[in-house]
């Protein structure tokens, strides 16, 4: 790992180091929106994708999610099929431990988190 950490006092999320998400996101569940909204700024911003910061967890953030994570399968999804995942590229439009860590390593490449305790 690195030896330096920063902090973020603005809103930019550019320089942002650290932990993107502070919770889990799926569809149905009462979901934090401020995460949701951080959730659709990461797709448009590092993804490409061009949804509507909302903070609503609908399908077209979901869609997102699922593109994510068949792109990053083996980091994603992989882990997941000992614990009962169909395949290791079936998509769960579920932000979970893998996902959210990917996101992570994908805004801050340097954090290089360690896999999480699964299930």
């Amino acid at each position: 790992g690195g030896a330096s950490t920063g902090e973020v006092l603005g809103v930019s999320t550019a320089a942002f180091c650290g932990t993107t998400l502070n919770s889990y996101i799926g569809f149905g569940r009462n979901n934090d929106a401020v995460d949701v909204r951080r959730l659709q700024e990461f797709f448009n911003i590092y993804e490409g994708e061009n949804l509507p910061v909302t903070g609503f967890y609908g399908p077209l953030t979901i869609a997102a999610v699922n593109k994510f994570q068949i792109k990053n399968w083996e980091e994603v999804l992989r882990p997941w099929v000992s614990h009962g995942l169909l395949t290791e590229k079936t998509s769960t439009g579920y932000v979970y431990k893998t996902t959210r860590r990917w996101i992570d390593m994908t805004v801050c490449p340097s954090l290089n988190s360690v896999m999480p305790l699964l299930p």
